[in-house]
C-alpha cells in the first residue's frame, strides 16, 4: 500500500482532544511520521488503514505493482 497523494498532499485524520481533525500534509512529513512512529492497521475510518502512535489516521490506497522495496504504508 502506498499514502494517497493529492497535489504532493497526504490527507489525515488526527486526534485532538476527544475530537478528530483531517486536513493534507506534505509527503515527506507523512513519511517522516509513519518512520518515526508506530504504525499499525485501522478500520476506525475508511480510506485510512494505517494509524501512527494512535493519533495520525493516513490515506492510503493499494499499490498497483509487487515489490520487495519498503512500501510507504503498511503492509
Amino acid at each position: 500500500m502506498q499514502f494517497k497523494v493529492n497535489d504532493g498532499k497526504v490527507p489525515y485524520i488526527m486526534v485532538a482532544g476527544s475530537d478528530y481533525v483531517s486536513g493534507e500534509m506534505s509527503v515527506e512529513t507523512a513519511e517522516s511520521i509513519y518512520a518515526a512512529g508506530e504504525p499499525k492497521s485501522n478500520d476506525q475510518f475508511k480510506g485510512y488503514p494505517v494509524c501512527v502512535d494512535n493519533k495520525y489516521f493516513f490515506a492510503c490506497q493499494p499499490s498497483t505493482k509487487t515489490s520487495k522495496r519498503k512500501k510507504s504504508c503498511g503492509s
